[in-house]
């Protein structure tokens, strides 16, 4: 894994730091968004929270890191190996992983707005089986 993460931040032009590459690490672990509280203490070398920080936005910016919120004032990260979004219980905050994604429509969007798009982020929020 480390030197596909290695190219991966080589190809991004992106530094390889041992922090990127434990935060990258870290965030494989997880099969859903982890918090940086969550990641801070997964993270196999001692990393401060501020370098975390720092470090997750720049893998944000370079779209190796999908951030979003799940309307809980936290911010969720998590490796972004494929595109997809989420569906989150407004009850008990569970997350979902689903593939659905309106990608397909940015070229209309372009169109139309005379934007040009860079990124989106899309999620849904509900009640899940157990709290419907």
């Amino acid at each position: 894994m480390e030197y596909m993460y290695n190219e991966l931040l080589k190809t991004s032009g992106l530094s390889v730091t041992q922090q990127r590459l434990s935060i990258l690490n870290a965030l494989s672990n997880f099969n859903q968004p982890a918090t940086i509280e969550q990641l801070a203490q997964t993270i196999d070398i001692h990393i401060n929270t501020s370098t975390i920080y720092r470090s997750l936005r720049v893998l944000v910016d370079a779209g190796i890191v999908y951030q979003t919120d799940f309307r809980d004032g936290v911010s969720y990260f998590e490796f972004q190996e494929d595109h997809h979004h989420h569906v989150v219980c407004t009850s008990c905050g569970k997350q979902e992983r689903i593939d659905v994604c309106i990608g397909t429509h940015v070229p209309k969007i372009e169109k139309s707005t005379g934007y040009t798009i860079t990124n989106h982020m899309l999620e849904f929020f509900g009640l899940c089986k157990n709290c419907s």
